[in-house]
């Protein structure tokens, strides 16, 4: 039997739990080690056989994730990572934590995603990492993205977070087949849930013993670089962290993951119902589909005519008990990277789109009347305001 808390309202995303879940998560906490146990093992293993990853390092959420795969890749102090405007802060802020620097390209106005072309030009002799973000689902072009990193000698960092389950050209997201490093949240709004919480993915073993050691305040329990000198001897070899996910954290996930296709499965549903009904609206613009990319929708965003448009069927919809979303105020944008230097209009396209975008509903409990209930809504809209 499942089990669903009901809620009356119709939100942009919406975590889905079942009594499996619950059974589970129960089960960790009667287990001997509610940290450092046996779960979140196993759900890197789950992970590893889930996107063909050679290793998988569960973290607390996907901005801890991203500061580890950035650190254990070798960024540090002054070096520079480019990502895209449209984007959550913690892209950039991991870069910052390290005192990097961040430079943002723009987006294409009709897959939304960073446009790869325009890399070239902001690459310096301090360039390390590429970090192409899969927004709403929608894999970056990785064949295009991978020849530049190769033509400068530089990582790349898919910020994946957005894209559990989504392939690109027949290799799953988090396959890392054109990248280094691959990172992931399970923040509930996302593909699956363990609360909060991330990953990092990688086929390669010095970026994943680093994490490891990241991971946990840099301490090493087996691979010493002094002599043992105490029965439980351990060493810190560098600064690290205490990301550690819980192993109640990790037994939700484990639970989760084995339902990640069926979940993807109805959100694609929903988006060909989206897709149907407003692909001949000329007020609204949604996201390019692509032949050989599965995007697995984390969201549903479309683009009205204009921002005034956008924002009287946002508060339509809202006084409908439809509760939508908008991403992202690009990250140039923010009042702290502002008194850093940055401006917002120089990704132009990346300020157009926020001011246009709205993120519909799209989650597995989302039923099919509901659905047509927000497209009815929208429409209605349109014709009045």
């Amino acid at each position: 039997m499942k089990w669903q808390n009901k809620m009356e309202k119709i939100t942009y995303g919406r975590q889905t739990i079942s009594q499996e879940d619950i059974d589970i998560v129960v089960k960790a906490l009667y287990s001997s080690a509610i940290t450092q146990g046996e779960y979140v093992p196993a759900l890197e293993k789950a992970l590893k056989e889930y996107t063909g990853a050679k290793y998988a390092v569960a973290v607390s959420s996907g901005t801890a994730a991203l500061h580890i795969a950035y650190a254990a890749l070798g960024l540090k102090e002054n070096d520079e990572i480019i990502t895209c405007a449209n984007t959550f802060a913690a892209t950039g802020n991991a870069a910052l934590y390290i005192k990097a620097k961040v430079k943002f390209a723009d987006i294409k106005p009709d897959d939304f995603l960073i446009d790869e072309y325009k890399i070239n030009s902001l690459v310096t002799k301090n360039t390390k990492i590429i970090v192409p973000i899969h927004y709403a689902g929608l894999t970056c072009n990785m064949e295009e993205i991978n020849k530049t990193a190769e033509n400068y000698n530089i990582k790349i960092v898919e910020d994946a977070c957005h894209a559990l389950g989504s392939c690109y050209k027949n290799s799953k997201t988090g396959s890392c087949k054109y990248s280094n490093a691959a990172v992931f949240s399970f923040h509930p709004v996302k593909h699956i849930t363990t609360a909060e919480g991330g990953a990092i993915l990688t086929n390669d073993e010095e970026v994943y013993k680093t994490s490891l050691l990241l991971r946990s305040h840099g301490m090493e329990k087996v691979n010493f670089k002094n002599v043992p000198d105490s029965p439980t001897y351990h060493e810190m070899q560098l600064l690290g962290y205490n990301y550690r996910m819980t192993d109640i954290q990790a037994a939700l996930g484990i639970s989760q993951l084995k339902r990640a296709d069926d979940f993807i499965k109805r959100r694609l549903e929903i988006a060909d119902i989206y897709y149907d009904a407003f692909k001949d609206n000329n007020k609204i613009t949604m996201q390019k589909k692509y032949s050989d990319r599965l995007n697995s929708h984390h969201l549903f965003s479309v683009l009205f005519e204009t921002n005034e448009l956008r924002d009287k069927v946002y508060y339509y919809l809202k006084e409908n008990n439809i509760f939508t979303q908008i991403h992202y105020m690009p990250v140039n944008k923010h009042p702290y990277y502002e008194i850093l230097g940055y401006d917002y209009k120089e990704t132009p396209l990346a300020y157009d789109f926020y001011r246009r975008e709205l993120s519909l509903p799209v989650y597995p409990l989302l039923t099919n009347e509901e659905v047509y209930f927000v497209i009815d809504k929208i429409s209605t809209a349109l014709k009045v305001l």
